[in-house]
């Protein structure tokens, strides 16, 4: 008899522990419905702020998260902080595609060429909390960075959202201390 209520104190021990969020007090954090918002600190450019939301709903679709239209809706609200600091100038090698021109009987042809020009190095961190819709108590965040060249594919606004949106979701239910960086 005593073995049997210890299995059955352990049982609820570990149905407790698994009840609790990794690091805190409060029960344990599961996708659910959420709703995405961008709390704009900085800049206003809507149409930046709609694709890093875009990016972030996408994440947290993949992170088995149901994302409701509008805001307000869902169990969750996953507030969107986006900020943008440039960081000076780096070299940045461009191509120039070659080509055939035939015009007025004369056939032109152009050689590719390669060449170095001065661009922009631009700082992104994208910063997402998940607050209870009903209490508005933050009960996860996350963040991550990275440094793009501007004007380059890896550069873009939605290829900078979406490798920054997968790293800092692809990380829930884990506390991030620090922000992640990204290459």
């Amino acid at each position: 008899m005593m073995r049997i209520a210890m299995i059955g104190m352990a049982l609820v021990a570990a149905t407790m522990a698994q009840a609790q969020v990794p690091g805190g007090d409060g029960p344990a954090l599961s996708p659910g419905t959420a709703s995405v918002e961008v709390v704009d600190d900085q800049h206003q450019h809507p149409a930046l702020d709609q694709v890093f939301a875009d990016a972030v709903g996408s994440a947290l679709t993949d992170a088995n998260f149901l994302i409701l239209p509008g805001q307000g809706h869902g169990r969750y609200i996953a507030r969107v902080t986006v900020t943008q600091q440039a960081r000076g100038a780096v070299a940045a090698d461009t191509r120039s595609g070659g080509g055939a021109n035939y015009s007025g009987g004369r056939l032109g042809v152009a050689l590719p060429a390669t060449k170095t020009q001065l661009s922009g190095l631009v700082v992104t961190r994208l910063t997402v909390e998940l607050a209870l819709r009903d209490t508005g108590q933050t009960v996860w965040s996350g963040s991550a960075s990275t440094a793009q060249v501007q004007g380059t594919a890896a550069g873009a606004p939605a290829a900078v959202a979406a490798k920054l949106a997968k790293a800092v979701i692809g990380r829930f239910p884990q506390k991030i201390e620090e922000p992640i960086a990204v290459p």
